[in-house]
């Protein structure tokens, strides 16, 4: 007992000490530091329209596996985490969300890790009503300025996955340099999508063609596009939509009532209304003729085929015109012609880019097409790109170009037309002041008339030139009275200058004289007119002869004394005096061979008639043949050649003329003495009137009339053109300006205007 008890005292000290410093030890050890972090994200979804599918989270970063990225699925009101991510940045982007629940915040977003810590972030999604566009929706729009194209069409949507497809048919009219066209066609509607805003605002965006679309989407359901917006090639655009509803309620064919003449053509317009109230535009509209004097294609396009009148029916309604024309008069303008019928209807045809065909539009015609006026027409008068007419009661009217105030309506005229975007009269607008004129000239920037009774010269228009006569150099939008108080028997213009002839026989002549148009001797003019020699008041042409008759064209001037003789003043670069000239003239900086006074042209036979152009001048035998002479590059001498000729040739064709008119300025037009119309030269803007595009070196018939007794083959006389189409011209609304340069009468050779 005595040996147990005395060993454990001994031992416990030991064990005690033992315990001690095991204890000591634990204490003293150290833990590691964290070196890893992590990120809690959480998908915050509200709203309407949830998707059930929730979205994905992707991280990019260095993460502690080297990777750089990792994703995990969240649910719409769900959180995951990313574990065991180096300290750093790192971009979070939450994706998967439909279109209809757009993400707010930044996204993707940038977030910090710390060793130890957890980054939380949350992505809040707000889900708005899906839209969906299917169905039909009637828009317009407006594409380019100041040459604009106005639409009107139907888009019909198709729903495709989030987004829509569909089909557009679109039908309206593009103002071009060369025209007004028609730019009736379908396309497919692509990349159709929404966009989302948590406000509840959506927006479109697709393409159609080669342009491409956005616009607001108002009402719920949507019912409106609105503040539409796009870009094209030709401009940018606005448009505006609405929702279309029910079946088509009305159908009306436009214009209602239209003269087409035989062999030529005109388009039609089949005007829909739905049950919603708005323009629909349907491909399947059906036309059809009730009669063989007119057929009518798929697009609502009307062909003359013989004289008569027929009923063209588009859909359940139909409207009619006839189709057949017989000139009385025919007259060339610089870059169209026009022409009134036996019952004094009017008809034009060629560039009609400025208005001058008066029938709405802002097309060139190939084929005559009827004016737009009311009352019939006792005479007509073809200017350089506008034309004016008088009624049986001496009412004038005039249409086409309005830059300068030629048209006389007293303010200018309500459209736009052209590149430049300037003032413009589709149909005729009657001239101000409420006078009666027994006759009158549209010229090219300038038109004047005789006042009934009196016999008094009214003219308006440009006048920097003094070509007004009432001496000042002042524009005048309404008709100011010619100085000098003089009774005329006629009145012709020209460029910037005008003529007339008084009761005596005696010839005057008032504004520019760069080129001896005034006829009145070498020494230049009275006056300096933008210091160019002119007269702002009518001056005697010198040389005391005595005029039967008076042509002026585009710098010079031709008359007929009492025993058929021809002479001519002016201008003589290309031989349009029939004369040779040693005299020149320097005008605008630019040297030209001219006569100052009258000279008689040369190896012509008695004229009966006789006509001043603008490079070249044409006469009437006694006998009815027809003769012209000056320039012929495009055949505008009408001898079957294109070489010019300084004395007088005879028009190839056998024709036996009552009248030939050279005022065009590449070509020419004459009346047969049995009432046919003809024409020849230039004809890239139709104003040949023969149906084509090609020049004619001889007489080609203009279409739609009957073939009157000895009429030429108008398909012979195509031999004569090799061909060859007439070349492309871009046209200035003052191809004559001598402000932009003299030299465009050079230019002309190189095919400009």
């Amino acid at each position: 007992m005595n040996a147990i008890s005395t060993t454990f005292p001994r031992r416990w000290p030991w064990c005690a000490a033992l315990l001690l410093v095991a204890v000591a030890c634990k204490g003293s050890e150290t833990t590691a530091a964290p070196t890893t972090g992590s990120i809690r994200v959480t998908a915050a979804t509200g709203g309407t329209d949830l998707d059930p599918d929730g979205y994905t989270v992707a991280l990019q970063g260095d993460t502690l596996s080297g990777t750089g990225s990792s994703s995990q699925p969240i649910a719409v009101n769900g959180t995951v985490t990313f574990s065991q991510l180096k300290p750093g940045t790192y971009s979070l982007a939450l994706s998967g969300a439909v279109a209809n629940c757009p993400v707010g915040g930044q996204n993707p977003r940038t977030v910090s890790v710390t060793a130890g810590g957890t980054t939380l972030t949350t992505f809040q999604v707000t889900c708005v009503q899906r839209v969906d566009l299917s169905g039909v929706w009637n828009y317009t729009e407006v594409i380019g300025n100041p040459l604009a194209c106005n639409d009107t069409g139907t888009y019909v949507f198709t729903k495709s996955g989030d987004g829509f497809a569909g089909t557009n048919y679109q039908l309206g009219t593009c103002d071009r340099q060369d025209g007004s066209i028609d730019n009736s066609h379908s396309s497919s509607v692509n990349g159709g999508g929404f966009v989302y805003s948590a406000s509840g605002a959506v927006s479109v965006n697709f393409s159609a063609g080669n342009c491409f679309y956005a616009a607001d989407v108002a009402g719920t359901p949507p019912d409106h596009l609105i503040n539409g917006s796009g870009s094209c090639p030709s401009g940018d655009a606005t448009w505006a939509a609405v929702r279309g509803g029910g079946p088509i309620s009305t159908v009306t064919v436009t214009p209602p009532t239209r003269s087409v003449v035989a062999g030529g053509a005109a388009l039609l317009r089949a005007v829909m209304i739905d049950a919603s109230g708005s323009r629909r535009v349907d491909p399947t509209v059906t036309w059809t003729s009730d009669a063989s004097a007119a057929s009518v294609d798929a697009s609502g396009v009307v062909f003359g085929v013989s004289p008569g009148s027929a009923t063209i029916t588009a859909a359940a309604e139909s409207k009619s015109g006839t189709a057949t024309v017989t000139f009385a008069t025919v007259q060339p303008g610089a870059y169209h012609s026009c022409g009134l019928t036996v019952g004094g209807a009017p008809y034009c045809w060629g560039h009609g880019t400025y208005g001058q065909m008066g029938e709405g539009a802002k097309a060139s015609e190939f084929a005559p097409v009827a004016v737009s006026l009311g009352p019939t027409l006792a005479a007509i008068s073809v200017g350089a790109i506008h034309t004016c007419g008088l009624t049986v009661s001496g009412a004038a009217y005039c249409w086409g170009l309005d830059y300068y105030g030629e048209l006389g309506a007293g303010t200018p005229g309500a459209q736009i037309c052209g590149f430049e975007g300037i003032p413009c009269s589709t149909t005729p607008l009657a001239v101000a002041g409420g006078r009666s004129f027994s006759s009158l000239a549209a010229g090219w920037e300038q038109s004047c008339a005789l006042q009934q009774g009196d016999a008094a010269a009214y003219c308006w228009g440009d006048n920097t030139y003094g070509a007004l006569g009432n001496g000042s150099t002042a524009n005048s939008r309404t008709p100011v009275a010619v100085s000098g108080g003089r009774a005329f028997v006629s009145v012709g213009t020209g460029n910037i200058f005008a003529c007339g002839l008084t009761a005596d026989s005696a010839a005057y002549c008032w504004g520019n004289n760069s080129a001896g148009q005034l006829g009145i001797g070498p020494g230049g003019g009275p006056e300096l007119c933008s210091a160019e020699p002119c007269s702002t008041a009518p001056v005697l042409v010198s040389g005391g002869l005595k005029f039967g008759t008076l042509s002026v064209g585009y710098w010079h001037a031709c008359g007929l004394t009492a025993d058929s003789t021809a002479y001519c003043w002016g201008d003589n670069g290309d031989g349009q005096l029939g004369a040779t000239t040693t005299e020149t003239c320097n005008g605008f900086g630019v040297v030209i061979s001219c006569s100052t006074v009258p000279v008689p042209v040369q190896s012509a036979p008695k004229f009966a008639t006789l006509s001043a152009g603008s490079f070249h001048s044409c006469g009437v035998a006694a006998g009815g043949d027809g003769y012209c002479w000056g320039y012929n590059g495009n055949g505008e001498l009408g001898d079957g050649t294109g070489a010019n000729s300084p004395t007088p040739v005879l028009i190839a064709g056998g024709l036996s003329f009552g009248a030939v008119s050279a005022f065009g300025r590449y070509h020419s037009c004459g009346l047969t003495a049995a009432g046919v119309a003809y024409c020849w030269g230039y004809n890239g803007w139709g104003q040949l009137g023969d149906g084509t595009g090609y020049d004619a070196y001889a007489p080609v018939q203009v279409i739609g009339q009957a073939a009157g007794a000895g009429a030429a083959s108008a398909r012979a006389s195509r031999v004569q053109r090799g061909g060859t189409r007439g070349p492309s011209r871009q046209l200035s609304p003052r191809p004559s300006s001598p402000r932009s340069a003299w030299a465009v009468r050079t230019g002309m050779k190189a095919g400009k205007p």
